[in-house]
Formats: C-alpha cells, structure tokens, sequence
C-alpha cells in the first residue's frame, strides 16, 4: 500500500477509535502518533527496509576514551578509526545523529549495549541505522539492510553486528532511535572500521530525517 493510502487510511481508523472506545483521547492520539511513524518507516516492528527485526547477537565491550563525556543527551567522538556515542532520553521525535564519518573498508563493525527503565516503557530495544552522505554533500539516503536493534540488559550487556556493503572512503552517520514516543534510555555505541578523517556536520546542506 503505497505512504500516503497507509497514512489515511490509519487516521481513519485513529478517528473511529476514538468514537467507538473508552480510551482517554490522549492515549489514542499517543497511539495513532505511534502507527503514523510507523506507517512513515522512522519507527516501526521492523527494520528500515522493510524486513524483520535484526537483533544483534550478545558480544564484544566497548572501552569509552579517557575524558570521553558519557553524560548527557548525545555525545559523540572520533578516535583511531572508532566513532564512539553515548547517549540518555533519546525518543522517537528527538533523534540522535552523529556527523558524517569515512569509512576505511566495505563493512564496520557496531557494538552497542542500552538499558532502560521498564516502568517507563514497553520496549526492550533501540535501533541504530546508517546512512550515506551523497557526493555533492546536499543529501542523506538510508543504507538498505542497516537497521540493528540492541536488546536492553541491566548489566550493559554489549551486541556486535557487522554491517555490509558500504563503500570505502564515503561519508555516513548513524542515527540512534527508538520504537517508542515515550521512553527513557542510556546506551553507548563504538562503531569501528573508520577513518581518522574529521568528522563532518549533519548541518552542512543535510536536510533528510532519519
């Protein structure tokens, strides 16, 4: 079904809910925000391509450099040929991209742990997904097959997953999001096979969502 059918043929249904239930008017309107972003493909039950979920396997650690900041919203930092994140309170209308990175090879290797407050939301993960910079600097374009979703743990437990097919000196980013409106998390990502190349602003004519 193509977008904008999906899109209104859910606010058809969101309008009938709210007449034919007893639900509150704003748990409904919490739901349908959540079966529009869905429908839109910025969260959903499954990946960005439209496969099922990719849960990456339990594996790997992940050493943050000294002085690395990793409290607060979203911090990033590039060093020998590793992009490290560590982020809090991310949800799905506040997204959380890094700057554009080179990659050194065809693949990188992302390792990631996450964990949340279960009284405060009915996930159990969040997603990271890359996206690739085009050659005139204007625009982002999803990496097919990207989405990894990292399972919470209490105990930060690390997942590794290898992402294919990308091209060797290109620019991406990696965006961390989450299958909810309203949660509450504190991750951290390494995602390694990088250049040393600095690091390029999302703001430099980068006006895709992801």
């Amino acid at each position: 079904m193509k977008l904008h059918h999906r899109v209104l043929a859910l606010l058809t249904a969101a309008a009938l809910a709210v007449t034919l239930t007893a639900c509150s008017p704003v748990t409904v309107a919490q739901d349908m925000v959540v079966a529009i972003v869905q429908a839109m493909g910025l969260g959903s039950t499954s990946t960005d391509d439209g496969s099922d979920e990719l849960h990456a396997p339990a594996g790997g650690s992940i050493t943050f450099p000294e002085g690395f900041e990793t409290v607060g919203s979203f911090h990033t930092l590039l060093q020998d040929g590793a992009l490290y994140i560590a982020f809090n309170d991310i949800s799905v209308n506040k997204l959380g991209n890094t700057d554009y990175f080179t990659v050194a090879g065809s693949s990188v290797n992302i390792t990631a742990y996450g964990s949340t407050d279960e009284s405060l939301t009915s996930i159990d993960s969040y997603k990271i997904a890359l996206w690739e910079l085009s050659e005139d600097g204007t625009r982002a374009t999803y990496v097919p097959g990207s989405t990894i979703y990292i399972d919470f743990s209490s105990d930060e437990t690390c997942h590794t997953y290898e992402v294919t097919g990308l091209t060797a000196g290109n620019r991406y980013k990696a965006t961390v999001s989450f299958d909810s409106v309203m949660t509450s998390a504190t991750g951290g990502v390494a995602i390694t096979g990088l250049t040393n190349d600095a690091l390029v602003s999302t703001e430099e004519g980068d006006t895709a969502s992801a």
